[in-house]
């Protein structure tokens, strides 16, 4: 059977976003209050150690993208299948969890459910594209900030979907949240994060398109590091 992952409540987007001094004009201005969700669950697990870091150094380049216009030699996919599920939901893909923390000491910092993110390059720089849920309060963070680090789940965190799926920070404190679970949490690269997680990829925006009802950031990794400790990486199948 596969996860049905989710993230915060979202709504659409339309503005291509520019960077500047590590933040997005403007952006974390528009997010909106989710609706209602549903209560969190979670499992208590044991703790991890850190094993290995590495820092990649890149200078920081700020670039505008416009999203691009609609073409008319591009048209509407067909197909004769009658099965309406679309072919990539059936891969079994990594489950990260993206953990943000705000530029305005008022707001949450969160973590959310990820999925529908990819390494996109190795060198001279690795860089990894990563897919927003437009208006929830991870992406309000990572606009405002332009930073945000990936953690890479272990099974034992599948029990954590419902709350960070499924639930908006603009609502509950998932980081109280994970703790009363039993879920230790530390500050990495100056955000919350899972004591246990299975890695750490610390990012930085390079530039940000919009794309329907996501915003996807392409980003410099900054540094990782893994995590020892037990549980094998998460995965949606």
């Amino acid at each position: 059977p596969h996860l049905v992952l989710g993230a915060d409540a979202m709504s659409s987007s339309s503005a291509a976003l520019a960077f500047g001094a590590g933040a997005v004009v403007g952006a974390a201005r528009t997010a909106r209050r989710p609706g209602a969700h549903p209560a969190r669950t979670g499992t208590p697990t044991g703790t991890g150690r850190v094993h290995r870091t590495n820092r990649v150094s890149s200078s920081q380049r700020w670039v505008v993208v416009t999203p691009r216009a609609s073409s008319s030699d591009v048209g509407t996919t067909t197909s004769s299948c009658t099965d309406q599920t679309p072919p990539w939901s059936t891969l079994s893909m990594p489950v990260y969890s993206l953990a943000t923390a705000p530029a305005d000491s008022a707001e949450r910092p969160s973590m959310n459910i990820t999925t529908y993110c990819v390494p996109v390059t190795i060198k001279p720089t690795p860089r990894f594209a990563v897919a927003l849920y437009t208006h929830t309060a991870t992406a309000r963070n990572m606009l405002a900030t332009g930073r945000g680090v990936l953690q890479v789940l272990r099974k034992q965190h599948a029990g954590l979907v419902p709350l960070l799926g499924k639930q908006s920070a603009h609502d509950v404190d998932k980081i109280t949240a994970l703790e009363e679970a039993g879920f230790p949490v530390v500050t990495k690269h100056g955000v919350p994060t899972l004591k246990d997680a299975l890695g750490l990829i610390e990012l930085s925006i390079v530039s940000l398109e919009t794309a329907g009802d996501h915003h996807v950031a392409l980003c410099d990794v900054v540094s990782w590091e893994n995590i020892e400790g037990q549980g094998g990486a998460l995965y949606t199948g």
